[in-house]
């Protein structure tokens, strides 16, 4: 075998079947090797940014790894942003990049670089392959590592030469592994969840619960107790059924918010590792004083790393929720908590119709209100539709609306870097197998990775994007007023608006192959989404929308 035939076999039975990439003259071998590989399908993007964020979606609607092949020190360059997002999302990506020949590397050849180095820092672990022979471990453990908690994103620089030469060694078989551990102590954590009176310990749920499909579980948890559920700020998954009883919503991402939320409760379980995430800075802590915090997470390190732990430990979600809730249900009262649930049932059904309410009721506003744009682009999705939300300042009401109690069926970016939503749609459609996508995005966030248009397009992909368009950096301008400096002072906000020229979004996606509607009412979005999908191929609605 050569190496790249080590190299494809390490990709089949990986389970790899796209490789999203860019490539340049240092990843000729493998594109080469591709010719002649018809059942691995590369997915070109134009912009090695897009290539990150396509192989993010995939790899968060699979929730296995996905192969993401960059160009050399440039390609890896443009990607180390979405990089950033892939890290703080723990999103499992094996990205590969080209190295120069190492036959002329001495001479500090065109495009050689430090590409380990370049890496390093959004990255979980990184490697520059140094034999044919020890390719085949290196890719086995780079899809290791990228699976392993935490996950996420890890490097293989790819000498070009060396992809030309014999391999010295067999392919190792693929490792089968059980992930999942049931942590200790549970007859204590059961204690410590039962002591206090009902309503006085909620679950705060981070991302962990829906890669760790461990919804269902939690939910039953959360029923044994009567408990409230807090998804973790700035959640990446559908981590809680959201028209359960007992959900309470999304912390806010504000220490002083969170804070006067949690202060109601005597005991916080927090399973995941970050779970109190503030942005941008507010003084004093996230947690009250008077709240002890109990922590299960896959993570190790993310244990008592911020905030002291009355109780912690490392485990599985999943198996250890499941193995705590007989020890729970046997120290709770079922009658009390039973009136407790009955009573959260009828609060949440009373506030998704006040919400639902006051949404219709301003589908009449001109421009387009963000919550009523929302609603309607969410509702008039099909039940059970895959939904990814880089909308930024409307996608609190993106979220919101979405009513799904499937997991991994909505995504968000928690990294913060924009650009993620487009490409991330485009691999979310192709991990299910060409299923329509609705991207609601920024027009800021837009304009980071248009390129993604073109890819959605050359595979003829069923997303929807929906640019709401406020012509303006508004999250920025709302974090300048709460600081009430000299912008606010001088009614001047200096790099924030996109108005003078206005992009054309709709000249913008045609001109990538996409069609193009421009949507100024809310009462005519649900039929343009509609159309849109009878289509059958990507279509960009531009909804322009008012700005508070």
């Amino acid at each position: 075998m050569t190496a790249r035939d080590v190299l494809l076999e390490v990709l089949r039975t990986e389970g790899i079947r796209h490789l999203f990439g860019n490539p340049g003259s240092t990843e000729l071998p493998l594109i080469d090797a591709l010719a002649g590989a018809h059942d691995l399908q590369y997915v070109l993007a134009l912009q090695e940014a897009s290539v990150v964020g396509m192989a993010e979606g995939y790899a968060m609607a699979t929730g296995r790894p996905a192969f993401a092949n960059l160009h050399t020190s440039a390609g890896l360059g443009n990607a180390i942003g979405a990089l950033t997002n892939a890290q703080a999302n723990h999103t499992p990506i094996v990205v590969t990049a080209g190295q120069q020949d190492y036959r002329h590397i001495v001479t500090d050849p065109l495009l050689a670089g430090d590409l380990t180095g370049l890496a390093r820092s959004v990255s979980k672990w990184v490697h520059e392959v140094r034999t044919s022979g020890e390719l085949g471990t290196i890719l086995r453990r780079a899809f290791h590592d990228a699976a392993s908690a935490p996950e996420g994103p890890v490097f293989v620089s790819l000498p070009m030469d060396l992809l030309d030469e014999d391999s010295a060694s067999d392919v190792p078989a693929a490792s089968t592994i059980h992930r999942g551990t049931v942590a200790p102590a549970l007859d204590e954590l059961a204690r410590l969840l039962t002591e206090p009176a009902i309503g006085k310990v909620a679950i705060v749920v981070g991302d962990e619960v829906a890669t760790g499909d461990a919804v269902s579980e939690v939910a039953e948890l959360a029923e044994a107790l009567g408990a409230s559920v807090h998804g973790s700020a700035l959640h990446s998954h559908a981590v809680f059924p959201p028209l359960h009883p007992l959900w309470a919503g999304m912390l806010a991402p504000a220490a002083a918010a969170m804070r006067s939320t949690l202060a109601v409760y005597e005991r916080v379980l927090l399973l995941g590792g970050r779970g109190f995430m503030a942005y941008p800075y507010t003084p004093g802590s996230a947690l009250p004083g008077s709240t002890e915090l109990l922590q299960l997470a896959p993570d190790p390190l993310q244990l008592g790393r911020v905030y002291p732990t009355r109780w912690a430990a490392t485990g599985d979600p999943k198996a250890t929720v499941a193995a705590l809730l007989p020890l729970v249900r046997g120290r709770a009262d079922a009658a009390e908590v039973a009136l407790a649930v009955g009573a959260a049932s009828a609060r949440r059904t009373a506030a998704v119709e006040q919400l639902e309410e006051t949404a219709r009721s301003r589908y009449d506003s001109s421009p387009m209100d963000p919550m009523a744009a929302a609603h309607a682009l969410v509702r008039a999705m099909p039940v059970g539709s895959l939904i990814v939300d880089e909308a930024i300042t409307t996608g609190v009401y993106v979220r919101g609306f979405h009513h799904e109690a499937v997991p991994k069926r909505y995504f968000f970016n928690r990294g913060g870097g924009l650009g993620w939503g487009m490409p991330a749609a485009v691999g979310v459609s192709l991990a299910h197998g060409g299923e329509p996508v609705l991207c609601a995005v920024g027009d800021g966030s837009a304009m980071y990775s248009p390129q993604a248009l073109w890819t959605a397009a050359h595979e003829q992909l069923p997303v929807v994007f929906a640019v709401v368009n406020n012509r303006q950096y508004l999250i920025l301008k709302n974090n300048l007023r709460g600081m009430g400096g000299d912008s606010v002072k001088n009614d001047r906000f200096v790099a924030m608006d996109i108005v003078e020229p206005p992009v054309d979004y709709l000249a913008l996606a045609q001109s990538m192959g996409v069609d193009a509607t421009l949507v100024e009412k809310a009462h005519d979005v649900g039929d343009a989404v509609r159309a849109a999908l009878d289509r059958g191929r990507p279509h960009l609605l531009e909804l322009p929308i008012a700005a508070p």
